[in-house]
């Protein structure tokens, strides 16, 4: 007899993305898992572009109006479920085929606790063509690991996403279930599809953004983050030749990861006074 499949819910947080959702959400009905041990959960901040009407169209999907920011949409996502595994997914990405049945039997055969699951950018602006050949060569790189899948049980056991601090709430959440003793690894049998559309000025806006409670970040995990955010990446001379492949896409990502991380300090400098001495 045939083991029952355990449930899955996949959380997604999104404002105004009409067009991403609709293709998100197709590749959603498109697993070869069965719909109805998922639990699709949208969680819409206030959108205004239709993006509600576009999740509307989808049956299975459960969509909750919440004005938050993302890391506490997540968290506010999972209460709303009970299911064995959780999988966090952001509205510009795109499931391939049998993704969360890869995912599943990794975790059901295997058992570990909790999956990265590697990425591909696509987009027309030099800057997601940079980014792609970024996402290639840090596939192998243990500390750019982002936590995505997860046992119900994991996430509750570190009390879900930090919603003290907005700044890299996938690293985040992933540096505390290490540390909580949970196993993981890179589900490198699938990835997901990123549809990068912005240029490196947006991307650098966004960053200085959500740099703003980076402080917190550092401060609370000081030596792990010396290695998540080192701009000198060992990923870099396994994947030499890639590299010299591509020189103009390297030289461009290198530039804009400059400004990136320019910005970003800005922005935590920008986060840290504002809360030290409270100014607007």
């Amino acid at each position: 007899m045939a083991m029952e499949q355990p449930t899955v819910a996949i959380i997604i947080p999104v404002r105004n993305r009409a067009a991403e959702m609709r293709r998100l959400l197709e590749s959603i009905a498109k697993q070869d898992y069965p719909l109805e041990k998922i639990a699709v959960v949208v969680m819409d901040a206030v959108s205004t572009d239709g993006t509600q009407e576009a999740c509307r169209k989808f049956p299975f999907v459960r969509l909750i109006e919440l004005p938050v920011e993302r890391h506490v949409s997540r968290n506010k996502g999972v209460a709303a479920t009970d299911t064995k595994y959780v999988v966090h997914i952001d509205s510009d990405m795109e499931m391939v085929p049998g993704t969360i049945s890869t995912l599943v039997k990794i975790a059901e055969e295997e058992k570990f606790d909790f999956l990265s699951i590697p990425e591909r950018s696509t987009g027309n602006t030099l800057w997601a063509r940079a980014r792609a050949l970024e996402k290639i060569v840090i596939d192998d790189d243990p500390d750019r690991c982002g936590a995505r899948f997860m046992t119900r049980k994991a996430f509750d056991t570190v009390g879900g996403y930090d919603e003290q601090i907005l700044f890299s709430e996938d690293y985040n959440i992933h540096t505390r279930l290490v540390q909580a003793g949970f196993r993981h690894r890179v589900a490198k049998e699938t990835f997901l599809w990123h549809h990068e559309g912005c240029t490196v000025l947006q991307a650098a806006r966004k960053q200085f953004y959500y740099s703003q409670s980076a402080h917190l970040y550092f401060r609370k995990f000081k030596g792990v983050t010396v290695r998540q955010y080192n701009p000198f990446r060992a990923a870099y001379l396994k994947h030499t030749k890639l590299i010299l492949q591509h020189p103009v896409l390297f030289t461009s990502l290198l530039l804009g990861k400059a400004l990136t991380y320019a910005t970003g300090f800005s922005g935590m400098c920008y986060g840290y006074l504002r809360d030290r001495f409270g100014s607007k």
